[in-house]
């Protein structure tokens, strides 16, 4: 076989395998790129000697770097979760020996936002991973990676070489536990990892201790407790009883020990069941006080509709309780309830205010919940124009398809659909790609900065004439001042909501259409 047939052989193996393969010399800069390097970005990325790091996401380059680092020759790394202009990928390396090129293979997976950008990932990755492993017959384990040096990294060998030693042991944890695994930082001296219990630790302790002394801290130890995985707990459970678990070990210097993981699990459902029961009998019984809010146009001052809160008996908030719910399935049970309280107040007086619902995407995920509040809104007898609902970001849309079909069909059926929070977490701009909506509330950490940062004024501007251009009306929501209100008018902004147009008050006290505030900007 002539060279020319070897070598296109070669690449016909490595195309079926990657998108793009990518050759760098040893720090870092390309010297030959080829396939589907547009997904890159632009400009196109060629030999011309690019930091190849600067084309990944800013919180995969540490990924990056320490596996680049770690590189052996005959060895090969990866492959490692990373992420390119939000797109999920895996990356692997190869250093032949021959010389100092390091040849890297990227391949294409899923259209979602890195998981570092998500503070709940880990939680959520972890649950999934348990989950698959249990249905596959796998046996999993929880470890936690400890590094005791002393005192700091960063007060011991300075900051920089600190937060190499973090990539590194970051790269370590992340291969050691594969793909079917999940890896994070807990803080400076803890990194929790979930993987198979065939995952060699003794040799990810003895890589670890390889960098620590490599930055010139020869005596740190590293130490890894493990505890198996327990099928009889609830994924979901046996996660949050491994991290409490964690930590109290780190406040009373204890192992980590299966016994204390179960005991903090069973209290854990305890809990749960008793939070439970308590918040399906508030709702189930309607013993709760919904609030509502005002939304006013800013160019007249006048009340465009109210929001509905859920609230506990005496207006108490619960912020909490609808996290815990998301996480229990109970909000499908609040969602529905909310909408019924709101479709009764407006059926009764056609001269009411409007309300507006909040729908969590965990909700419009669901395929049972989504038929049964469809048929619910058919159902209706009232100015649908004067109900509207809120998609809150409390809850990851996982299925964007599903939740877009229960969408669509709100707004056929004569509903307004808002876009909560928008900038907010992973509530960004793919979300006005994916769900044309009416109505986009901008996330109120812009409006408290955009008077004091020139930056957040920037993109504060930039998304008012951005969901201008695609239709939609805006609302900027925590406005305390006048000021605010006034220069908010003057970016474009439809809609204004906070304290200075009044706060949340019972619904029953909105039953008389001649109290409803006004204020104009």
């Amino acid at each position: 076989m002539s060279l020319v047939e070897q070598r296109n052989r070669f690449l016909s193996f490595a195309f079926a395998a990657a998108d793009i393969l990518i050759e760098t010399d040893g720090k870092g800069r390309v010297t030959y790129a080829a396939g589907a390097v547009a997904a890159l970005g632009e400009p196109q990325l060629t030999g011309t000697g690019e930091d190849l790091a600067k084309r990944f996401d800013r919180t995969s380059r540490p990924i990056f770097q320490a596996t680049m680092h770690r590189l052996k020759p005959g060895r090969r790394l990866g492959p490692v979760r990373i992420a390119v202009g939000g797109r999920e990928c895996r990356l692997s390396g190869w250093m032949l020996g021959e010389d100092d090129r390091i040849r890297w293979s990227l391949s294409y997976e899923a259209m979602h936002a890195p998981d570092e950008l998500d503070p709940q990932a880990f939680e959520r990755c972890a649950e999934r991973a348990i989950e698959k492993a249990r249905s596959a017959g796998v046996n999993m384990a929880m470890s936690v990676l400890r590094i005791d040096a002393g005192d700091a990294l960063d007060r011991l060998i300075g900051d920089a070489r600190a937060a190499a030693v973090y990539q590194s042991v970051a790269a370590s944890c992340t291969l050691a536990v594969g793909d079917d695994g999940v890896a994070r930082q807990v803080d400076e001296e803890r990194t929790a990892l979930i993987h198979d219990r065939n995952v060699d630790l003794e040799n990810l302790r003895t890589e670890v201790k390889a960098s620590l002394a490599d930055a010139g801290l020869p005596d740190a130890e590293v130490v890894i407790e493990s505890v198996a995985d327990a099928p009889s707990i609830e994924p979901g459970i046996a996660i949050q009883a491994f991290l409490y678990a964690i930590n109290e070990a780190a406040q009373s210097d204890k192992a980590l020990d299966i016994v204390s993981l179960q005991e903090v699990a069973e209290g854990m459902m305890r809990e749960n069941e008793r939070r439970m029961t308590e918040l399906r009998t508030t709702i189930a019984g309607r013993v709760i006080e919904p609030h509502a809010q005002p939304v006013v146009e800013l160019e007249t001052g006048k009340v465009h509709h109210y929001e509905l809160l859920l609230r506990l008996p005496d207006g108490k908030p619960v912020q909490d309780s609808v996290g815990f719910a998301e996480s229990t399935g109970l909000i499908y049970e609040i969602d529905f309830a909310m909408t019924e309280i709101a479709a009764a107040f407006l059926r009764e007086d056609y001269d009411r205010p409007a309300l507006a619902v909040n729908l969590s995407g965990k909700s419009l995920t669901n395929m049972a919940w989504g038929k049964r509040f469809l048929a619910l809104l058919s159902d209706l007898k009232i100015d649908r124009s004067r109900l509207s609902f809120e998609l809150t970001e409390t809850a990851t849309v996982s299925n964007i398809k599903a939740a877009n079909a229960v969408i669509q069909k709100i707004r056929e059926r004569g509903h307004q659909v808002c876009l909560d929070d928008f900038g907010a977490g992973s509530a960004g701009f793919h979300y006005l790609r994916d769900f044309p909506a009416d109505v986009v509330k901008i996330d109120g950490s812009y409006i408290k900065q955009f008077e004091h940062s020139k930056r957040d004024a920037t993109l504060l501007k930039g998304m008012i004439n951005i969901c201008r251009s695609l239709g939609a009306a805006t609302v900027a929501e925590m406005i305390e001042t006048e000021a605010q209100a006034t220069t908010l008018k003057g970016f474009g902004v439809t809609y204004g909501q906070g304290y200075y147009f009044g706060k949340p008050v019972p619904l029953s006290s909105l039953k008389d259409p001649k109290k409803n505030a006004s204020r104009a900007a």
